[in-house]
């Protein structure tokens, strides 16, 4: 099971749990039974999720595997929009089309767009943070903007971004990135600061794993070996050799990844917070942090700004 199928699963369970408690307490104080606040009996209860993956696999092998045909296209399109409605099935759609032409992915896009409902946003910013075509998570993305609008995005969205940020892989922390950016979501700011310059160690070995000497090596005979033959004696000498200078012995190496993505949008996003550039700070994640808790949030606790 995919990491986005099991916080979706996990979604479900908690708006469950939570429609629930809802459910037992008392209507507050000034609204009804009936008012949408307090009427959770409205709700589509979902069915097996087994039967409903099987449904969406087969309107895709009868109407999207093998065909280009337009209108069968379309036709499966109306087919899969009736499973909108649950976000259980918001991956497998993803999966089943992630090896389809881009124009078709498009179109997958457009059906969460139409259904307007956080769930779907959660997923188009999903595909636009995660999806491994570049096309794809650039067309996600803008079309999540427009979406959201002049609005701040849910929790939940930022939610998938600081994800995105922490994966420690350089595709999804660029694009997620570009969106805290562009929805100016300041609070991102320790993310984008960890995010822009990260240490990459894999196969960590013992031993030293590389070795430098700069020196000299001096011969001399450490050994002599009597030979000894008819009315004659000899000796056979046994050459040793002194090394003498400095041994630089390599025991660890770190590769850090720059992701000059990521810095601008933050010194973009920092600056245009702050009133006054940032951009002297560089990569220097200390003096980020120091200047993010030591005059960053206190101008904004005052309402000052930077300035």
């Amino acid at each position: 099971m995919s990491i986005f199928r099991l916080s979706v699963l996990l979604t479900i369970a908690l708006s469950a749990l939570s429609t629930q408690a809802q459910g037992d307490e008392a209507p507050a104080p000034g609204l009804e039974p009936t008012d949408p606040v307090v009427q959770t009996d409205n709700l589509t209860p979902l069915g097996p999720l087994d039967e409903a993956e099987k449904d969406v696999r087969e309107i895709y092998t009868k109407f999207f595997r093998r065909t280009r045909n337009p209108r069968m296209h379309a036709q499966g399109w109306d087919e899969l929009a009736r499973h909108m409605d649950d976000p259980r099935l918001y991956d497998l759609m993803f999966e089943l089309f992630e090896d389809k032409p881009f124009d078709m992915q498009q179109d997958l896009v457009e059906l969460f767009v139409k259904q307007g409902t956080d769930d779907a946003d959660v997923a188009i910013a999903w595909a636009a943070v995660f999806n491994e075509d570049h096309r794809m998570r650039t067309w996600a993305s803008g079309r999540l903007v427009e979406r959201v609008g002049e609005n701040e995005p849910s929790d939940r969205i930022q939610r998938v971004l600081e994800l995105g940020l922490m994966s420690g892989k350089d595709d999804p922390a660029v694009a997620s990135a570009s969106l805290v950016r562009q929805f100016g979501l300041v609070k991102a700011i320790p993310y984008l600061i960890q995010a822009q310059a990260e240490p990459r160690r894999r196969n960590v070995r013992k031993g030293a794993i590389a070795q430098i000497v700069v020196g000299t090596q001096q011969a001399f005979v450490a050994n002599l070996t009597p030979v000894v033959a008819t009315n004659a004696v000899g000796y056979q000498p046994t050459i040793g050799v002194v090394s003498s200078g400095t041994v630089l012995r390599v025991m660890d190496a770190v590769v850090w990844a720059y992701r000059t993505e990521v810095h601008s949008d933050l010194v973009s996003l920092s600056s245009d917070a702050w009133g006054q550039s940032t951009a002297e700070m560089g990569y220097d994640q200390r003096e980020w942090f120091d200047w993010y808790e030591n005059e960053f949030k206190p101008s904004l606790a005052d309402g000052s700004g930077g300035g």
